[in-house]
């Protein structure tokens, strides 16, 4: 399962983890000082929301900050026919209303 967000597009990025020791010079110490870099991913925090659609329950994966976005979608696909669509076309089709 991928970890992109289904409306924002967020997805996991490349960061570096830095490793210091030493002692802060506003503690007295000579410094800080970096003894290793290493790369680390950053994943969004992705959440399973569930919306019911006229007869049908979606699920979306989206990041916590879209949320919010999900349930304003359902709002708009109130009266949408969804007779003789499938589930992923359904989504499309929700997901072209944000645009």
């Amino acid at each position: 399962m991928s970890k992109v967000c289904e409306i924002s597009g967020k997805r996991p990025v490349v960061a570096n983890k830095i490793t210091r020791r030493g002692k802060a010079k506003r503690e007295g110490g000579v410094g800080k000082k970096i003894t290793g870099i290493s790369k680390r991913r950053q994943l969004p925090n992705l959440q399973k929301v569930r919306v019911k659609i006229g007869d049908r329950t979606l699920t979306f994966r989206v990041s916590a900050s879209h949320i919010h976005k999900v349930y304003e979608l359902a709002e708009r696909a109130k009266g949408m026919d969804t007779r003789g669509l499938s589930d992923k076309k359904l989504k499309a089709r929700l997901l072209q209303l944000l645009k």
